[in-house]
């Protein structure tokens, strides 16, 4: 034997030594999981010590080392250190085998021309051909493992340039990895090596949580948007999650590797800086309101309107004597003058007095009640609505025409306003010209031309009326930041100037700040993303359906309740199963009152009530059509229920002007079920193969 040939025995340390994996925990880690705490997790991903075999650093990314026993020894070896083989087939020298020999410092390694520094390599005696322990190992040296993948990774280039990482899907400048396994995989080294918790604390976004670094998308029940871009999540991309909070950005975000001037493109989340000034918006509604019926009593208190108001006439006890022709008594109703027990809106006892005019809860005094029908009754400022209304919100040419109030109750079946294209069978302003009626109700009538909400409180939202809209060509990208409904040209809407924020006219003025639940003794606030520490799936309360916690919704966070904010309105139990196939983020029929019994004999012999149809009213007795979030009517001796358009008032109106009746057409919750995992293949369905070009050389005369 060579004298300078080597045992492995006589590289063995004097203490027993034992291999650990430093991705263990990382490999198997649910977010959840209370097996490993953060600090175990974030201390072990930043693992550094020294192998004292070949004095190169031992790291994360390498996962498996030896350590010594002894808890006084920092004796440590990579593993391929400490299982070099005696004898290497080494690709640099294919025609012999190396064996493992000791070596002097003055030798030079063949393979790296430098000096040995390790005491020992490798050597062909045949050849006199040698390399060091670090050539030996190149491979090993720089082969890495991460948790996202399953394989070992390479560098395959001394030099940085330009490829699309596959964790990311987007195109790189740097250095890469590639797996030896399945060419498909390849990863920019800036993914690779995020730590795999973050603390998001900056000036704009922060989070109380650590986010954890996961590698799929492919587990989340709900759709989801980045909570800094306000991009959608794709399903296989990299991504930092807080699963108890559903708290999910990008990692370039989460990073803040994005370009600074991509910052003005951003849909305005997180902290922004106001960019109004209070004074110069003296009138300027906060929204949303404390109470539903706010924005009217603001805009008609305030005179906050152009057109002509009526003169008031009243009695010696303060009550109105003509307010409209079918009403032309009004009594005011309040704690000095009342002589009787007056109930006010109240969820809580089950108690519903809605308003005539605007459909909105009365909750305090003064109120007008009719002289002759109990059921009519008006808020106070509803008794001041003007009778004529100039540059109301509109389309073109409606805009500067006098809308003039309606002032007869044979609507009652319900109108369809031309700006929110909702039903109403309140108070109505209309217009006439050569192409036809058109018809608004007063929340849209009196809708204020600037707005600022809680969900973007620091920048002004200004109206957009459908036809002064700057874009065109049909449906646009525009979405509802409420209820993600795209918002086309035709719509009015809500616009921040400063960023990508829109609010539909419909979300911005019909979801008040709070709600009431007789089953819960703690309001119901309206929330505009997932609930921090919310463990689990959305439920809605009262219609019992799936909720998705990317729209805006209602939840107290005490008892863990949640209800769709279009199902608000139909918090009292009598109501359940009203709106379970609806898609809008409100209620459709949040400007009606129902109320009144009336006789249909051309189709039943019993008194029947105008209602929203529900689950339990099965089907029409009439077509047998579902009757669910339809208008009914409805019988109060017998099982009998039918849609309201086989009615003859009905059918006349729908003949006489279709475009004014609404008609309701389901729209069921789209809910994004997502698909099995794809598969990585492992190798491409085609490689490029070199192929020897053609060459002709012909007699050129400019070169002889």
């Amino acid at each position: 034997m060579d004298v300078n040939e080597i045992n492995l025995e006589e590289l063995e340390h004097e203490h027993p030594l034992t291999l650990v994996d430093l991705q263990l925990m990382h490999r198997d880690y649910l977010e959840d999981d209370d097996e490993y705490a953060d600090e175990d997790l974030i201390k072990t991903q930043n693992f550094k010590c020294m192998c004292n075999q070949c004095d190169r650093q031992i790291d994360w990314y390498h996962r498996y080392y030896y350590t010594c026993d002894m808890p006084s020894c920092n004796y440590s070896l990579h593993k391929f250190c400490k299982e070099i083989p005696k004898i290497l087939q080494f690709q640099g020298h294919p025609s012999h085998t190396l064996t493992l020999r000791r070596t002097l410092n003055d030798d030079k390694c063949r393979t790296c021309l430098k000096c040995h520094r390790d005491g020992i390599g490798y050597h062909c005696s045949t050849c006199n051909y040698g390399i060091d322990l670090l050539c030996a190992t190149f491979m090993e040296q720089n082969t890495i493992h991460h948790p996202a993948h399953p394989h070992p990774l390479i560098s395959f280039s001394v030099e940085p340039g330009l490829n699309k990482c596959f964790a990311c899907k987007k195109k790189h400048e740097g250095h890469f990895y590639q797996c030896i396994t399945c060419l498909n995989f390849l990863v920019n080294s800036d993914c690779l090596t995020l730590p795999i918790k973050l603390s998001l604390e900056t000036q704009q976004f922060s989070h109380r949580h650590l986010l954890t670094l996961s590698y799929s998308f492919l587990d989340q029940l709900y759709d989801f948007e980045c909570r800094i871009c306000g991009m959608e999540l794709e399903d296989e991309h990299l991504i930092y999650k807080c699963s108890k909070c559903m708290y999910y950005v990008h990692p370039d975000c989460a990073t803040q590797r994005i370009e600074p001037f991509m910052s003005v493109f951003l849909p305005g989340l997180g902290n922004t800086q106001k960019n109004f000034k209070d004074v110069d918006h003296p009138n300027l509604l906060h929204l949303p309101a404390d109470d539903e019926s706010h924005i009217l009593a603001h805009q008609i208190s305030e005179k906050i309107f152009e057109g002509e108001t009526w003169e008031q006439k009243r009695d010696k006890n303060v009550n109105l004597t003509h307010y409209r022709i079918d009403h032309p008594l009004l009594v005011l109703i309040n704690n000095a003058t009342t002589t009787t027990r007056v109930s006010l809106h109240d969820p809580m006892k089950r108690i519903k007095l809605l308003c005539n005019a605007c459909a909105k809860p009365i909750r305090k005094m003064p109120f007008y009640k009719c002289g002759k029908d109990d059921d009519y009754v008006l808020h106070e400022w509803c008794a001041q609505l003007p009778t004529i209304l100039r540059n109301v919100v509109g389309h073109g040419g409606r805009q500067g025409h006098k809308f003039k109030l309606w002032n007869r109750d044979i609507f009652f079946l319900g109108i369809k306003c031309s700006i929110c294209r909702l039903p109403c069978n309140g108070a109505l302003y209309y217009y006439i010209d050569s192409k036809g009626v058109y018809f608004i109700d007063a929340h849209c009538a009196f809708m204020p031309r600037e707005i600022t909400h809680e969900a973007h409180a620091d920048h002004l939202l200004t109206r957009v009326d459908g036809a002064s809209s700057s874009h065109s060509g049909g449906v646009s990208k525009m979405e509802c930041r409420a209820c993600r409904v795209g918002i086309v040209e035709s719509d009015t809407y809500f616009r921040c100037n400063a960023c990508d924020f829109y609010l539909d006219c419909r979300c911005a003025l019909h979801l008040p700040k709070t709600i009431r639940n007789k089953y819960d003794k703690h309001p119901l606030k309206l929330s505009y993303s997932p609930i921090e520490d919310h463990k689990g799936q959305y439920f809605c309360e009262v219609c019992e359906e799936d909720l998705d916690p990317g729209k805006w919704f209602y939840h107290c966070v005490e008892c863990a309740q949640s209800i769709h904010s279009a199902c608000a309105p139909l918090i009292l139990q009598s109501e359940q199963g009203v709106n379970s196939l609806s898609l809008e983020g409100v209620y459709k029929y949040i400007n009606f009152k129902f109320t009144g019994v009336r006789t249909r004999r051309s189709f039943h012999q019993h008194p029947v009530s105008f209602a929203p149809g529900t689950k339990n009213d099965g089907l029409c007795q009439l077509c047998g059509s579902e009757l669910q979030s339809h208008l009914i009517w409805k019988c109060l001796d017998c099982s009998f229920a039918c849609h309201v358009y086989h009615d003859s008032e009905f059918k006349e109106l729908l003949r006489l002007a279709p475009e004014l009746m609404y008609k309701y057409e389901g729209k069921k919750r789209m809910i994004k079920h997502h698909g099995p995992q794809t598969n990585l293949e492992f190798y491409p369905s085609e490689m490029k193969r070199p192929e020897t070009r053609d060459w002709k050389v012909i007699d050129d005369p400019f070169f002889q």
